[in-house]
């Protein structure tokens, strides 16, 4: 279900640091496969994270704070975005410390509705704009979502069925 490879050492060395952890990731994603959990959160999370590639946010940053700038905005599907995100950190936070990852994934599910908004909705965006600041801007909040999940597992390295 996760690939542990070369081209994330960060998973690595992670997986290196914590065996047991590692066990219970997989098998807390093969829960959320095998109850639909998985498909609630796959697709947007998946699409975040195919885009964040684009922008240069290191996938250790959680804080939305330290690298959105609400002044650009313009479209009220980012701001909601951005505040979802907010309330996504402790959730994140907190799996990281506790290994607890249950409430990072009800925070996925929560903020999915919002994502397929900002990409798809009637206040949608154009997250590639031809604006540097606001293209960084909506990469940056893609990454942020990126990392989150992250938390639990490489969404990119995920195979869907």
């Amino acid at each position: 279900m996760q690939y542990w490879g070369e081209a994330d050492p960060d998973y690595t060395q992670r997986a290196l640091e914590d065996l047991l952890d590692v066990r219970e990731r997989a098998l807390f994603l093969q829960r959320l496969r095998s109850n639909g959990v998985l498909a609630n959160i796959y697709e947007t999370v998946n699409r975040a994270t195919r885009l964040a590639k684009q922008g240069d946010l290191e996938v250790r940053t959680l804080d939305p704070l330290l690298v959105i700038h609400p002044e650009h905005f313009q479209q009220s599907s980012e701001k909601a975005f951005y505040n979802e995100l907010l309330e996504l950190l402790p959730l994140a936070q907190e799996s990281l410390k506790e290994g607890d990852y249950g409430l990072l994934v009800a925070g996925l599910e929560a903020i999915a509705p919002t994502v397929s908004t900002f990409f798809d909705g009637e206040d949608s965006v154009m997250v590639m704009a031809d604006d540097l600041a606001l293209r960084q801007n909506r990469l940056n909040l893609l990454g942020l979502l990126r990392n989150h999940s992250r938390v639990l597992a490489d969404f990119g390295a995920i195979v869907k069925t």
